[in-house]
């Protein structure tokens, strides 16, 4: 007679009967007189990545109101590194979670009829400790607290995720790659992505705003110098110059003369004129 044999359990089948997503060593009960206990199994899974978290993540309180119940998670340092609610007259099987900036902190999974355990507790703060409810390393995702990672508005919002930079009137904004030392690659380096601002400063942009009384600047784009039936335009480099050397050494002084009239600029030579026009 044959006998059937699981080799490989389904994943929730496995960890059910644990305390899983919980450590082993914790205990799940508070020291409240009215002894609050999370039930094995009330939380099928879990993935934890608070922004700054520290190690020994663990769910640090839950607070009961009428029809919600608050969760939240922390460290040995911040007990209130992110939190998620479950509608108590009505759960779902996901509780995701945010820190106090609202960005992504982690999620738990379940399910509506083991979230139900809840509207049983009394209303008020259920607190834990970390030897309580302590959560598995593997669930565990350490995020640390590194470069820019959002923008805090004057009114104490925050903005994360894709950010666009705008250059306003005197700012212009260009981005590029550097290198900064990494010794643990074999170039010794990596690229990074740096975004430079460069303020113009120009004094009078408000006032050209409000009044309107300034026309646009003009700016000088190509030289053509001519002389009889021979012509040469020159144009301005990647930067915007154009520059203008004198051909010889010979005499201490240049002969070059530059006068701007009302419909361009001249140039001349002593002793022979030479004309450009603004192309």
């Amino acid at each position: 007679m044959s006998q059937q044999r699981i080799i490989h359990p389904e994943w929730r089948d496995y960890f059910e009967p644990t305390k899983y997503p919980f450590s082993d060593t914790a205990t799940l009960s508070n020291n409240e007189a009215d002894q609050n206990f999370i039930p094995e199994g009330v939380f099928l899974d879990a993935a934890l990545y608070p922004v700054g978290g520290r190690a020994r993540l663990y769910l640090s309180k839950i607070v009961i109101t009428a029809d919600v119940a608050t969760l939240y998670i922390g460290d040995p340092v911040n007990d209130e590194l992110a939190s998620g609610t479950v509608d108590l007259l009505s759960p779902g099987d996901l509780i995701r979670l945010v820190d106090v900036y609202g960005r992504p902190a982690g999620i738990f999974v379940s399910e509506a009829s083991r979230l139900l355990t809840f509207q049983g507790w009394s209303t008020g703060e259920h607190v834990f400790d970390v030897s309580q409810t302590e959560f598995a390393a593997r669930v565990c995702l350490p995020t640390p607290q590194i470069g820019v990672r959002g923008f805090e508005l004057d009114d104490g919002s925050v903005v994360t995720g894709d950010v666009w930079f705008l250059g306003d009137d005197g700012v212009v904004l260009s981005h590029r790659v550097d290198e900064e030392p990494d010794p643990e690659l074999p170039t010794g380096t990596r690229p990074v992505n740096v975004i430079r601002v460069d303020v113009v400063g120009d004094p009078l942009f408000r006032r050209r705003l409000c009044e309107n009384v300034f026309a646009g600047s003009l700016f000088l784009r190509t030289l053509t110098a001519r002389q009889d039936c021979r012509e040469v335009t020159c144009a301005a480099d990647e930067n915007g110059n154009i520059s203008i050397n004198v051909g010889s050494q010979d005499a201490p002084d240049t002969i070059l003369r530059v006068r701007a009239t009302a419909g361009g600029v001249i140039f001349e030579t002593v002793g022979e004129r030479l004309q450009g026009a603004v192309g």
